[in-house]
């Protein structure tokens, strides 16, 4: 697996092969990148409007044309100008300084807030089962209410929080190049802040850094300290301690108990109460809807879930009039290492683990030139409440699963079902169970619908690129690079670079230089090999954030293949031997079946998106690329063989011409 790199190299051979290559790394990969204009001139999208079907209010509102063209912004760098300060000792303090000046809400008395509540004092009085009112003492009930609000939250500490932004900020500085932000984007959050709504944060989960970097990130763009809501499982107590007071909250396992225990109905009501004594004083908050890193099972979490549907009920009831929901992801060229023994649940990360994390990072970072980039994307906020009303005025005809499957198993119908009237397929546990079920489908959908949007504004990195390119076998990286981030750009996705190419190459290539070779062969060209083994695996793990992008053509391609597997002798060569007429109710029924076995989680496709839209849309993009042509059918004419000609076609059919069936990523010069 080699590819070639067009390009020259004036190093000098050694004679040892580890010698030449690490001249080779050392020749032209340690230089600067230089702040150029967006790459190559191209048109950039803007990603992140949200739902113009189930938010036609909020995509009119909190965005003009002119926010497009307001550019990135460095959100961790800091120089004297972001002080009310001037002179020669500011320039050397100016961290300190503005760790200082940060704007941090004094703590209210949030514990006998909580103690008034509605749920809580329901609990107190007997007015619910397993009550005060069932023989549990009030005392005893109100000693449980602080031992499970000790759990969930702290008053966040202000100097613990000024004190941890300062070498947050020293750190982030030494691990990353730079976190672009767009101000458009940006903008669009301060605007939706200011309408004295709560702000609540919907992200995607890389990596333990986001929680940190998130906080930090809307902290130095003034909207004061973010909540985030962690998940116990991955942190050691000691760690608990430390996130709380600067702002955490955690679930206590007691809220995943049965309906019919009391201690589970004390926890769901005080973690009710406290989520909306955060939407009442304004604080913002943030909710992971992916599962941790390297956690087994789906890829939406349970948790995440458990969280937006106790925001869900507070807007329901009452207690705040709505909610701005805001998608929310973080990407990276690489995602900063982690402890090996952190990748699994059963595994928390303990607060010295994290420090000598911290410090390895530090360490490798040392007079490292190649560190890596990030990018934080906000899409455009939208009302809860408009989505709420939207999504229930469509549930009319929803039917059972039993419905729907009933016809098929006894023979009376052949269609494949309406997965617009589908009933969900994945079971609800955890806190979810307390909620009606309307609610829980609510739930379900409010959050793989911004799951969606905050994956298709995510933007493709220069080592997503190279990754895939590697992976591929593509010969001429410079021209490949171009045409692969073209394809991106033209499919509405975003990358997460700027500047030259050569430079974004030898970029690349400098942060996989653990997972390539780079050899020097004749007349000076470069050698690019991924390494066997680990080296595959990573890549295959970044070029893998490609696959949203590619996913229609992918699943077109798939059920192509599948319609030719039936018409093709299993000997015969795959290759067509000309034209070959596919029915489109056929292409249309086999991408049905797709979307019914491919999980959800994989296909993310929006709750309001209706699959035979859908179906139009991976055939257009099929012949968009060229594997299809579209034509209308009076007769059947195949140029194939006699064996795999299809049936006489009616007069007026609709129809597709299969022109050949190449790789969905290969090449201008392989196509």
């Amino acid at each position: 697996m080699a590819t070639m790199l067009e390009g020259r190299c004036q190093t000098q051979p050694r004679s040892s092969p580890s010698g030449r290559e690490t001249s080779l790394w050392s020749s032209g990969f340690g230089m600067k990148l230089e702040a150029v204009t967006p790459f190559l001139g191209k048109y950039r999208p803007f990603v992140g409007r949200c739902c113009q079907t189930c938010t036609p209010k909020s995509w009119e509102s909190l965005f003009h044309r002119s926010i497009m063209d307001l550019g990135f912004c460095n959100v961790i760098l800091v120089k004297e100008e972001n002080t009310r300060f001037r002179g020669w000792l500011v320039r050397r303090l100016c961290y300190f300084l503005w760790s200082l000046e940060q704007h941090i809400p004094p703590c209210q008395d949030v514990p006998q807030k909580i103690m008034e509540s509605t749920g809580v004092q329901n609990l107190l009085s007997g007015r619910v089962p397993g009550g005060t009112g069932e023989g549990q003492v009030p005392d005893l009930v109100k000693k449980e209410v602080q031992r499970i609000l000790g759990h969930i939250q702290a008053p966040p500490r202000p100097f613990l929080v000024r004190l941890f932004s300062w070498a947050l900020l020293r750190f982030l500085n030494c691990l990353f190049l730079n976190v672009q932000l767009h101000k458009g984007q940006m903008k669009m959050v301060q605007k939706a802040a200011q309408a004295g709504l709560p702000l609540v944060l919907l992200s995607t989960h890389k990596t333990l850094l986001d929680g940190i970097l998130l906080p930090f990130m809307l902290l130095s763009q003034g909207l004061g300290v973010l909540r985030v809501a962690w998940d116990s499982r991955t942190c050691s107590p000691a760690l608990r301690a430390l996130l709380r007071k600067l702002g955490g909250l955690f679930l206590p396992p007691e809220a995943s108990l049965s309906l019919d225990s009391s201690e589970g109905l004390l926890a769901r009501a005080v973690v009710q109460a406290v989520i909306e004594q955060l939407l009442v004083s304004g604080q913002p908050l943030l909710i992971f809807l992916e599962e941790p890193p390297g956690a087994l099972g789906p890829r939406l979490s349970a948790l995440g879930q458990a969280w937006v549907g106790f925001v869900v009920q507070a807007v329901q009831v009452g207690i705040v009039p709505d909610a701005l929901l805001v998608p929310v992801a973080v990407t990276y060229d690489l995602v900063p290492d982690a402890p090996c023994d952190i990748d699994h649940a059963s595994a928390p990360l303990g607060l010295w683990t994290g420090a000598l994390a911290v410090l390895r990072s530090l360490w490798s970072c040392w007079g490292c030139s190649h560190r890596i980039c990030s990018r934080v994307h906000l899409a455009q906020p939208f009302s809860l409440q408009e989505y709420i009303v939207s999504a229930r005025s469509c549930w009319g005809g929803r039917q059972t699963l039993e419905q729907l499957l009933q016809p098929i198993v006894l023979g009376q119908c052949t269609a494949v079902p309406d997965t617009e009237k589908e009933q969900e397929w994945t079971p609800i546990t955890g806190p979810l169970l307390a909620l009606k079920e309307e609610d829980q489908l609510l739930v379900r959908r409010l959050s793989c619908h911004v799951l969606s949007a905050s994956v298709g504004s995510s933007a493709v990195m220069s080592t997503a690129i190279m990754a895939t390119l590697l992976l591929f076998k593509h010969q001429k990286l410079l021209g490949e690079f171009s045409w692969l981030t073209e394809e991106i750009l033209l499919r509405g996705f975003d990358v997460g670079f700027s500047g030259q190419l050569r430079s974004l190459l030898q970029h690349s290539l400098s942060l996989l230089r653990a997972h390539v070779a780079l050899l020097r062969i004749c007349q000076g060209d470069l050698l690019v090999v991924p390494r066997p083994g680990p080296g595959l695996t990573h890549l295959a793990q970044l070029s893998a954030e490609l696959l949203p992008v590619f996913l229609s053509e992918a699943v077109g391609a798939c059920a192509v293949r599948g319609l030719l597997a039936g018409r093709v002798p299993p000997q015969g060569p795959w290759e067509l031997q000309g034209i070959l007429l596919l029915s489109q109710n056929e292409l249309y029924r086999q991408i049905l079946l797709l979307m019914h076995l491919l999980p959800q989680d994989l296909l993310l496709l929006k709750p309001c998106q209706s699959s035979y839209c859908y179906c139009q849309e991976v055939l257009d993009r099929l012949i968009q690329c060229g594997l299809l042509v579209a034509e209308e059918s009076w007769a059947t004419q195949s140029s194939c063989s006699s064996s795999c000609r299809p049936p006489p076609r009616k007069k007026g059919s609709s129809s597709v011409r299969t022109q050949s069936l190449p790789s969905v990523l290969s090449g201008p010069s392989e196509t």
